[in-house]
C-alpha cells in the first residue's frame, strides 16, 4: 500500500491508497490491528494523520469477492484537503513479437488491459475497455457514474466496485514506463477538519469471468464479458452451451452439439443462398455471352441482365443476402467460444486437456484446411474468372493457418461447422434432404 500513482514505488501491488495530499510516505509499513478468518484490519499514522483499513473476505457467499473500509482521521491543527483512491496494479504479461514474413500469423493479444462501466451525462451505462497496449497513454482520467473499474484479461476480472454513486466518480489508469498496468477510483475530493474522520467504502471482485455469477452479484459486473455488437445473439448461445453441457457434461462434446444444432437452425437460408449460387452459376455462359454482345452499351446490358435474371427467376442477391443475415450469429458463435471461462483448462479427450489453448500437435488445423478445400470444389462459384478460383483455393491454407493460434474449443467448432457444410453442398449438389442422405446412409451401413 503505497501514496502516490502508478509510476511510484518498485512493487506490484494490490488496493494501494493514495490520498494526493504528500501527508503519506510513498510506502508506509501497516500494523496488523487484527486478524480473523474472513477479516484483517490495518493501520499507520504519524503525527498529521491516522488510516485504517479494514478489508472483509467473501467467504462462502462469494469467495472472489471483498469489502474494502478505508477511514482516514486528520489528527494535525490544520484542515487537510483530501482525494481518498483505491488503485489496482499488475505488471503486463510477457508480450511475444514474431517478426519475418509469417509475423502477420497469430492469434490476438491476451494482456491486461484497464476497464470501466460508466454512464456519462445524459447517456446510458455502457462498457469501456482499453484494447491497444501500445496506444494506452501513462495517465488517463474519466469522470462520471462508474459502477466499477479495473483490470481484464481474456478469462479474469480484478476490480474495484463503487458503493457511494455519484455522477463526481474519477477513475485513472494507464500504464508506466516498466511495464505496469494500473487502475484507480476515487469518489471525490473532501475536506477534513482537525479531529475528523473520514470513512469510505469500496468492493472488489477478483476472480473469473463466469457470466452468471457475475450476473448475480447486481453490479453489472457480467457488463466486463464483452461479446461486442452481437451481444443480444451472445449471451443465448453461451446458455445454450450450458445447457447442452449439463446433459453431457463435457465441454468438447457441448460444442460439437451446440454447432450442430445452431447448424440445424440455420439449414433453410443455407439451403436458399447455395440454391441461388447454382443458379447463378448455370447462368453464367449467357451471362458472359451478354457482356460480349452489349460491352459498348452498358444501359442496355443491365436491362438484358435484368430480363435474364427475371425469366429464370433467379435473384442476384440470393446467394449473399441469407449469407448477412447468418454473420451475426458466427460472429456471437466466436466471441463466445474464444472468452468462454467454462473452456478454460477443460479437457476434451485424449491429449486435448486445455480447450481454451491451441492444439499442441496441430490435428485439428490441419483438417480443417483440408475441409475448407473440399467445400471449396462443392460451393458454387458465380464467377468464372480463373484467377479469382486459384485465389479461393488458397484460403483454406491461410484460414488453417491462423487457427493455429487460436483456442482447441474454437478451432472445433469452426471445424464441425465446415464439416456440416460439405455435408450440406453435397446435398443440394445432389438435390437430396436430410431423409434421403439417412437412408443412403442406413442402406450402406447395412450392405
Amino acid at each position: 500500500v503505497s501514496q502516490g500513482s502508478l509510476t511510484q514505488g518498485s512493487l506490484t501491488q494490490a488496493f494501494q491508497v493514495s490520498l494526493e495530499a504528500g501527508t503519506v510516505p510513498k510506502e508506509p509499513v501497516y500494523t496488523v490491528e487484527s486478524e480473523k478468518e474472513k477479516e484483517l484490519v490495518l493501520s499507520w499514522r504519524n503525527q498529521k494523520i491516522e488510516i485504517r483499513k479494514k478489508i472483509s473476505f467473501g467467504g462462502e457467499a462469494d469467495p472472489h469477492m471483498l469489502d474494502y473500509t478505508l477511514e482516514v482521521v486528520n489528527l494535525g491543527p490544520d484542515p487537510l484537503e483530501l482525494e481518498p483512491r483505491l488503485w489496482l496494479e499488475r505488471r503486463q504479461k510477457p508480450i511475444k513479437s514474431n517478426g519475418g514474413f509469417f509475423s502477420f500469423l497469430k492469434g490476438p493479444l491476451d494482456l491486461y488491459m484497464p476497464a470501466l462501466f460508466i454512464a456519462a451525462k445524459g447517456q446510458g451505462p455502457k462498457l469501456k475497455i482499453e484494447t491497444n497496449w501500445d496506444k494506452l497513454p501513462a495517465k488517463k482520467e474519466e469522470i462520471g457514474k462508474i459502477y466499477w473499474s479495473g483490470l481484464t484479461d481474456r478469462y479474469f476480472f480484478m476490480g474495484l466496485i463503487a458503493r457511494e454513486m455519484s455522477d463526481g466518480i474519477s477513475v485513472i489508469y494507464g500504464k508506466s514506463s516498466d511495464g505496469k498496468v494500473g487502475s484507480s477510483l476515487s469518489y471525490g475530493k473532501v475536506a477534513l477538519n482537525p479531529g475528523e474522520k473520514l470513512q469510505k467504502r469500496f468492493s472488489a471482485y477478483l476472480g473469473p469471468k463466469k457470466r452468471e455469477d457475475l450476473k448475480a452479484l447486481g453490479v453489472n459486473l457480467e457488463k466486463s464479458v464483452d461479446y461486442g455488437w452481437f451481444s443480444f445473439v451472445a449471451i443465448p448461445i453461451l446458455w445454450l452451451m450450458i445447457f447442452f453441457h449439463k446433459i453431457i457434461p463435457n465441454w468438447g462434446v457441448a460444442i460439437i452439439v451446440l454447432t450442430f444444432f445452431i447448424k440445424l437452425l440455420l439449414h433453410p437460408i443455407n439451403v436458399k443462398a447455395m440454391q441461388s449460387m447454382k443458379a447463378m452459376q448455370k447462368l453464367q455462359p449467357r451471362l458472359q455471352e451478354l457482356r460480349q454482345k452489349y460491352k459498348d452499351n452498358k444501359e442496355k446490358l443491365n436491362m438484358e441482365m435484368m430480363l435474364l435474371f427475371k425469366t429464370h427467376k433467379v435473384n442476384p442477391m440470393g446467394g449473399c443476402l441469407p449469407m448477412l443475415i447468418q454473420m451475426p450469429v458466427y460472429i456471437a458463435l466466436y466471441k463466445v467460444l474464444y472468452n468462454a471461462i467454462e473452456l478454460y483448462h477443460a479437457p476434451f479427450f485424449w491429449f486435448y486437456r486445455d480447450l481454451s489453448s491451441p492444439d499442441p500437435y496441430l490435428v485439428t488445423p490441419i483438417l480443417l484446411g483440408i475441409l475448407m478445400a473440399a467445400q471449396q470444389k462443392l460451393t458454387p462459384n458465380p464467377s468464372a474468372d480463373p484467377a479469382q478460383q486459384k485465389m479461393m483455393m488458397i484460403m483454406p491454407l491461410m484460414f488453417s493457418a491462423f487457427m493455429i493460434f487460436l483456442p482447441s474449443g474454437l478451432v472445433i467448432y469452426i471445424m464441425v461447422n465446415t464439416i456440416m457444410s460439405v455435408v450440406q453442398q453435397y446435398m443440394i449438389h445432389r438435390e437430396m434432404s436430410f431423409w434421403d442422405l439417412l437412408k443412403k446412409v442406413r442402406h450402406k451401413s447395412a450392405a
